[in-house]
């Protein structure tokens, strides 16, 4: 992939990505860090340490941790797998408690080349492709603490 700055260049390799991932002020505080991201950016996985500085006052993760873990992968990989031609953001997300997360908590993110690709088509073909995607966050025990829907924009640069 070619991008514009040295920055960009060392933030699309996966584990360069995972590093800076675990310095970003905002997730290292939460305990959140990417355990791994496959080499072609279609398969990853976030894991959350709840630290007494990161659960709420029922000693469960914060609410806006667990929105802030389900928002880094998806998006990140949606680009590093269209390239340079294409901008990818967040257009709208919700999010879905359904028991308190203690522990370590992880969720899991895979994006096959042919979604990829698909969307990739649709934003040639229209300039603007919308897709949703959904994660589950799950406690050890594997029962589900949150679930989240995050509606991605993808914008063709060459629509202008």
């Amino acid at each position: 992939m070619t991008t514009k700055t040295p920055f960009h260049r060392w933030l699309f390799a996966p584990a360069r990505f995972r590093l800076l991932v675990g310095l970003y002020p905002p997730l290292l505080g939460a305990g959140i860090r990417v355990a791994y991201m496959a080499d072609d950016w279609t398969d990853g996985a976030i894991s959350m340490r709840v630290y007494p500085w990161t659960s709420n006052l029922h000693g469960a993760a914060f609410g806006g941790a667990l929105f802030s873990a389900t928002d880094v992968l998806y998006g990140m990989m949606l680009a590093a797998q269209l390239g340079r031609d294409y901008e990818v953001w967040t257009k709208a997300a919700t999010i879905e408690f359904h028991s308190p997360g203690r522990g370590t908590l992880r969720l899991r993110v895979q994006l096959p080349p042919e979604e990829a690709e698909r969307i990739r088509t649709v934003a040639a073909r229209d300039g603007i492709a919308e897709v949703v995607h959904r994660v589950e966050i799950v406690d050890s025990g594997a029962a589900v603490v949150a679930s989240a829907q995050h509606t991605m924009r993808v914008r063709s640069r060459s629509a202008g």
